[in-house]
């Protein structure tokens, strides 16, 4: 087959299955590239996103919890005023996280918990209202069993939700982060494949144009040599179409 093309053609048919191979790697790289690159901003864009402002929910609830622990066991029955405006503002900032989640919630199962949180929450304000009413009030000792009794459970499971919605959030990061992952072996094992393959090829050929050219010419030097002995009785293969036939 290679006998019959000429040699500029045989090379750049060579030349042009190589190139294209080294094409199709790069395409691929670049695609591949764009692919983890929008993988990663959406984890950016939501999962992230959540998981910061669960992080941060999570953060003044312990600190709430803690404070209302400190008041409600001191002696000092002034705390409850002392701690008032970091408690409004506990709040406020809570109530900001919270509309800033809400829309950013869409699975069944955040929205769900979503709602357990809210209840939990209305539950945990409650009790710790009365812990801070009866410690205004001068009531130390009612102020401790309502903080045993009502507070620390309402905490207790106000908490342990808010921690579920956290591990959901860090878990969807988590999952995007392994398909990012899995997408990168994928595009190293491909083109792995297709860089070996183009070696290979362009191995192939030049073997192939290489025995095209100097098996002709072995030929034509056994030629020579038997018309140059005398012998005119040997017949030849038919000749090539190209520069050497």
């Amino acid at each position: 087959m290679f006998s019959d093309i000429r040699i500029g053609s045989r090379l750049a048919i060579s030349f042009a299955i190589v190139l294209l191979l080294s094409l199709v790697s790069t395409a691929y790289a670049i695609m591949a590239a764009r692919e983890n690159a929008l993988a990663t901003e959406r984890m950016m864009a939501e999962p992230l996103a959540k998981e910061r402002l669960m992080s941060d929910w999570y953060g003044n609830t312990y600190a709430a919890i803690a404070r209302t622990a400190l008041i409600a066991r001191s002696n000092d029955n002034t705390l409850s005023s002392t701690f008032a405006a970091p408690i409004s503002d506990s709040v406020k900032r809570t109530t900001e996280l919270i509309k800033k989640l809400e829309p950013l919630l869409v699975s069944a199962d955040e929205v769900a918990t979503m709602k357990s949180i809210t209840a939990q929450r209305a539950t945990y304000q409650a009790a710790k209202d009365k812990v801070m009413n009866a410690k205004k009030a001068g009531n130390a000792d009612e102020a401790v069993k309502l903080f045993n009794d009502s507070f620390m459970p309402a905490a207790d499971a106000y908490q342990n939700t808010l921690q579920s919605m956290l591990t959901m959030q860090r878990k969807a990061i988590d999952d995007i982060a392994i398909v990012i992952d899995r997408a990168n072996t994928r595009t190293i094992t491909l083109l792995l494949v297709l860089g070996t393959l183009a070696v290979l090829t362009g191995a192939v050929c030049a073997l192939l144009i290489t025995r095209s050219i100097t098996v002709p010419l072995k030929a034509a030097v056994a030629v020579a040599g038997t018309v140059a002995s005398g012998d005119l009785t040997t017949e030849f293969g038919p000749a090539s179409r190209d520069e050497i036939g």
